[in-house]
C-alpha cells in the first residue's frame, strides 16, 4: 500500500530525541487567504487560465499562493519550496498534495500561462468583483506610471510588452526596464485596473487607451479622470472632453500659458489668497498652506480652466533645488577655474565656451554673471638652446592669462523666488458645482497612488526580479497587481471601520506604539508570530492552540472577520 504523501512542517527533537515538536505556521496569511477567497481569485483565474487535466495544482491556486508570497516574503523565486515548508498548508487554501507541488518550475508556468492567457477578460472580472463586494467609488479614477527594472540583457523580449531602455523613472538610465501603470480608485487608492508596456513607452500617448478602457469598465462616461502632466496634451485632454469625461491634471511647463505667467511673477509678485492649510505627509508634524490668485489666465488655449496654485511645500522644495545647482554650477566653475590657461583653456573663446556648457547644465544662465578677465605678461625667451653665454640674444615674448570671477544676480533670485510654489491646474470640472479648493483636493490624492508604487519598491521588492524568461516577468506583474489589490483593500476595511468606531490608533507599531493609518505591512507584521504547535512525545500527542493578543483580535474585529479564523486551525 503507497504511503500517503504529507507536507513538511517544522519539527524540532529535544536532546534526548524523546519527543519531538511541530511547528505550524500561520503568521497574516489566514488574512490574505480570506480576501483572496472572497474575491474569487483562484475561481475567476482558472477560468481563463486552463490547466493541465492531470496537474495536482491548478494555475489560479499557485498564482494565490504567489500572491502570499509577494506580499510577505522578499525571497526570489527559487526559494519558494524553502519559504512554504513550515507554512500551515489550509493558510494557503491548499491541502497536503497541493504543498508538496509548489516549486520554482511550477510558479514560472502559471506565469507563462498568466502572461499569454491572462489577458483584459480576466482583471476585467476581478474588478468588477472587488467593485461591487467592497462598495468601491469609482466616480474619481487616478492613473499613474512606473518604470520596473532589469538587470541583464533579455535579448530574446521581442514581442510586446518588451523590456528595453527607456525614461528610467529609477534613475537608472543604464538598466532596461518595463512601463507600469495602476488605476486606483479615489476611496483608499484601491487599484482596480493596470497596465504593463515596453519600456520606451512614454506616458502622454497611453491616457486615451487607458481612459478608453475605464470607460468599459466604469461603464460611464462622465467619472472625473486624475493624471500628472502628460496627461495634458492638448489630443489627450479633447478626446476625454470628447465622451463627456472629466478631468484633473497639471499643465507642465513648456506649455506657453505656465512661461507666460511665470515671466509675469518675475516681474510683479502676485497677490495670493490662502485656500488651504493641511498636514504635510512628507513631514511629520509639518503644516503645508496652498494658496490661489487669478491673475494668471483664466484659460487654456483649449478653453479649459486654469487654476494657478501656490504650495509652500512646493516653494520650499523649489528654493532647495535652485540652491542646490547653483552650488554644483559653482563648484564646476571653481574647478575649472583651476584648469585655466592649460592645453585647450587657452583662449578666452574656448573658456567662454566651457562656462556656458557648465551654466546651462545646471540651468544657471540667468543666476550667475561670470566676468572674465586676462592679463597680459612679458617674458623674456632666448634665442639659442644650450648653456647661456655672454653676448646671447633674446626675444620679449607676451602671454595672456586668464582668470574669471563669478557673482550671483541678486534681483534675478529674487524675481525668480516669485514663481517657486507655483502650479497650474487644469480641468474642464464644472465651476458651478467644483469651486477652486474641490479641485485642489482632487489633485491633492494623487500621493496615494504614488505611495503604491513606494510600496511596490520598497515593502514588496518588485525589483530586481529574479527570472530570466520575459514572458514569466509580465506574468510577475500581473501577480503583483493582485497582491497590490488585496493589501489595499484590507487597509481600506482597517481603516474605515476605525473611522465609523471613532478609533483613532492602534498599537502595531513596534513597542506598541500608536499607529493612526495601518499599512498592510504593519497589519501583517501585527500577526508574523502566530504558530499553532503539536508535540508528540512517547505517551502520545498534545496540541497547542492558537493564542491570539488583545490587539490582533481588535484588528480581526476591525477588518470584519471571525475569531474562529485563527482558532479552527489546530482542529483537523
Amino acid at each position: 500500500m503507497e504511503e500517503k504523501k504529507t507536507a513538511p512542517i517544522l519539527r524540532r527533537r529535544d536532546t534526548a530525541g524523546k519527543r519531538t515538536l511541530e511547528i505550524h505556521r500561520l503568521g497574516p496569511h489566514p488574512i490574505i487567504q480570506h480576501f483572496l477567497e472572497h474575491l474569487a481569485v483562484a475561481r475567476i483565474l482558472d477560468k481563463h487560465i486552463h490547466s493541465n487535466r492531470d496537474s495536482v495544482l491548478s494555475h489560479g491556486t499557485a498564482i494565490t499562493v504567489l500572491v502570499h508570497n509577494v506580499l510577505l516574503s522578499r525571497d526570489p523565486l527559487y526559494r519558494l519550496a524553502e519559504w512554504i515548508e513550515g507554512i500551515e498548508p489550509r493558510a494557503l487554501g491548499l491541502n497536503a498534495e497541493e504543498k508538496l507541488a509548489i516549486n520554482d518550475d511550477r510558479m514560472g508556468r502559471a506565469l507563462e500561462q498568466l502572461a499569454e492567457f491572462g489577458g483584459r477578460g480576466l482583471f476585467f472580472q476581478l474588478a468588477l468583483r472587488a467593485i461591487k463586494l467592497f462598495r468601491l467609488e469609482t466616480r474619481r479614477i487616478h492613473f499613474d506610471t512606473t518604470s520596473v527594472s532589469f538587470c541583464g540583457e533579455y535579448a530574446g523580449s521581442t514581442l510586446e510588452p518588451r523590456i528595453t531602455h527607456g525614461h528610467s523613472k529609477d534613475h537608472r538610465p543604464d538598466l532596461k526596464q518595463l512601463v507600469f501603470g495602476l488605476n486606483v480608485t479615489a476611496d483608499g487608492a484601491v487599484p482596480v485596473s493596470h497596465g504593463v508596456w515596453s519600456g520606451n513607452q512614454n506616458d502622454d500617448t497611453l491616457h486615451r487607451g487607458n481612459f478608453d478602457a475605464l470607460r468599459d469598465l466604469l461603464q460611464k462616461d462622465d467619472f472625473i479622470y486624475v493624471a500628472d502632466c502628460k496627461l495634458a496634451s492638448k489630443e489627450n485632454l479633447r478626446h476625454i472632453a470628447s465622451f463627456g469625461g472629466l478631468f484633473v491634471t497639471v499643465m507642465p511647463r513648456s506649455r506657453k500659458e505656465d512661461s507666460v505667467f511665470r515671466a509675469a511673477l518675475r516681474r510683479k509678485a502676485a497677490r495670493w489668497k490662502l485656500i488651504l492649510t493641511a498636514d504635510n505627509e512628507g513631514a511629520e508634524g509639518a503644516r503645508e498652506r496652498y494658496w490661489w490668485t487669478t491673475e494668471g489666465p483664466a484659460r487654456s488655449e483649449d478653453g479649459f480652466r486654469l487654476l494657478w496654485i501656490k504650495s509652500s511645500a512646493k516653494a520650499d522644495e523649489d528654493r532647495r533645488s535652485r540652491e542646490a545647482k547653483l552650488t554644483k554650477a559653482k563648484a564646476e566653475l571653481g574647478e575649472l577655474r583651476g584648469r585655466l590657461n592649460q592645453r585647450e583653456l587657452k583662449t578666452g573663446a574656448k573658456i567662454r565656451q566651457a562656462i556656458r556648457k557648465i551654466l546651462k547644465a545646471h540651468g544657471c544662465e540667468d543666476f550667475l554673471d561670470v566676468e572674465l578677465s586676462s592679463e597680459v605678461r612679458t617674458r623674456t625667451k632666448r634665442l639659442r638652446p644650450g648653456r647661456p653665454g655672454k653676448g646671447d640674444g633674446f626675444q620679449y615674448v607676451s602671454d595672456t592669462l586668464y582668470d574669471f570671477e563669478v557673482k550671483e544676480r541678486a534681483v534675478a533670485l529674487r524675481r525668480e523666488a516669485n514663481t517657486d510654489g507655483v502650479f497650474p491646474l487644469v480641468t474642464n470640472l464644472p465651476e458651478g458645482r467644483y469651486k477652486t479648493l474641490d479641485v485642489l483636493q482632487i489633485y491633492r490624492y494623487q500621493p496615494y497612488l504614488e505611495r503604491r508604487f513606494e510600496n511596490l519598491k520598497t515593502e514588496y521588492a518588485i525589483a530586481p526580479v529574479y527570472l530570466k524568461k520575459s514572458k514569466r516577468v509580465v506574468g510577475l506583474l500581473h501577480v503583483y497587481f493582485i497582491a497590490i489589490m488585496v493589501a489595499a483593500l484590507i487597509e481600506r476595511e482597517i481603516r474605515g471601520n476605525m473611522a465609523k468606531g471613532g478609533i483613532a490608533a492602534l498599537p502595531i507599531y513596534p513597542e506598541e506604539r500608536e499607529c493612526r493609518a495601518p499599512t498592510s505591512p504593519r497589519i501583517f507584521g501585527t500577526f508574523s508570530n502566530v504558530d499553532w504547535f503539536k508535540e508528540i512525545g512517547p505517551h502520545g500527542e498534545a496540541v497547542f492552540p492558537v493564542k491570539l493578543t488583545e490587539t490582533q483580535h481588535e484588528v480581526l474585529k476591525l477588518l470584519g472577520l471571525s475569531q474562529r479564523l485563527y482558532k479552527s486551525y489546530p482542529m483537523e
